[in-house]
């Protein structure tokens, strides 16, 4: 049988532009750096390699870097030094994020990004309870009109975590302050190889990653596994969220540990050292292998 090469010009067009619709929204190191930033709130950096991205013309299909450039922007905004002598940001940024509202990756960045939209959210609604003597009052009506015409046209997830709830969600060990500056400094060592009995910068394993991370505050565990899993207070899985550790098994022994990045109600998400990609984020319920080794979940208590 002699199969034809040639293709039907409908399906190369089609699969023309999915391929470009995926190239303008998909991930690459750069980008994910932005992301990273963002989240450790260096705000500064983030603005900075954003604006570097957006006028490099190999990143001109991507929305993402007009994303973190405006955010990075609104975010600085609290700092009334910053906002002296970046006015004109205002109108820049609040362009920006139009353009981000209007691209077909919208729906998908609204989805992707919603606590860092919805956190957004909320700094806005404290900043215009603010009575604000830096900035004048045309910009300051300007981007009022902007906040309530634009963007609370959209209704993003607003995660708001108590530091008591009724479940005891956070009635025990770390503070809601500490476990974000736990998560913030186990990102900046995303991309360091796994190394067998490693246990810095040079390289982890699983509970070197784990033992390093939270003498950050202060806090000695035991530095094998098995031993952090008797260490650590057992907790539901509802109740565990990030700075919590989740332990995993191939068979009677605790042969993994992580550390959990994800907010509560959320996929359980951990960062940790992979064998194969050292230090990376996986979503633990999206992927059938840690899914189904899961123990446990601990958490540290002082």
């Amino acid at each position: 049988m002699v199969f034809s090469t040639r293709i039907n010009p409908l399906l190369f067009t089609i699969f023309f532009f999915v391929g470009i619709s995926m190239f303008s929204f998909g991930q690459n190191k750069k980008i994910d750096r932005l992301e990273q930033y963002y989240a450790q709130e260096h705000y500064k950096s983030v603005h900075r390699k954003a604006g570097k991205l957006m006028s490099d013309p190999s990143f001109s299909d991507f929305v993402l870097p007009k994303y973190y450039s405006a955010m990075s922007s609104f975010q600085l905004m609290q700092n009334p030094y910053w906002m002296k002598r970046n006015i004109a940001k205002i109108d820049e940024s609040c362009r920006l994020m139009n353009e981000v509202f209007q691209s077909e990756q919208w729906p998908m960045i609204m989805e992707t990004h919603a606590k860092e939209l919805g956190d957004m959210a909320v700094v806005f609604n404290k900043w215009l309870k603010t009575k604000d003597n830096v900035v004048d009052r045309d910009n300051r009506k300007h981007l009022e009109d902007w906040i309530e015409n634009s963007y609370k046209n959209y209704r993003f997830k607003n995660p708001v975590i108590e530091e008591v709830d009724a479940d005891g969600l956070v009635s025990e060990g770390l503070t809601i302050s500490e476990r974000s500056r736990l998560i913030h400094y186990s990102y900046e060592f995303i991309g360091i190889p796994y190394k067998w009995g490693g246990s810095d910068s040079d390289g982890f394993d699983c509970s070197g990653f784990t033992n390093h991370i939270f003498k950050h505050l202060n806090l000695n565990l035991p530095r094998v596994s098995g031993d952090q899993y008797k260490y650590a207070k057992t907790i539901q899985a509802k109740r565990a969220f990030m700075g919590d550790l989740v332990f995993f098994s191939e068979g009677k022994e605790i042969t993994h540990v992580g550390i959990l990045v994800s907010q509560p109600h959320e996929n359980k998400r951990m960062i940790h050292a992979s064998t194969s990609k050292g230090i990376s984020v996986v979503d633990i319920e999206a992927s059938s292998y840690w899914k189904g080794r899961i123990v446990g979940y601990g958490r540290i208590i002082r």
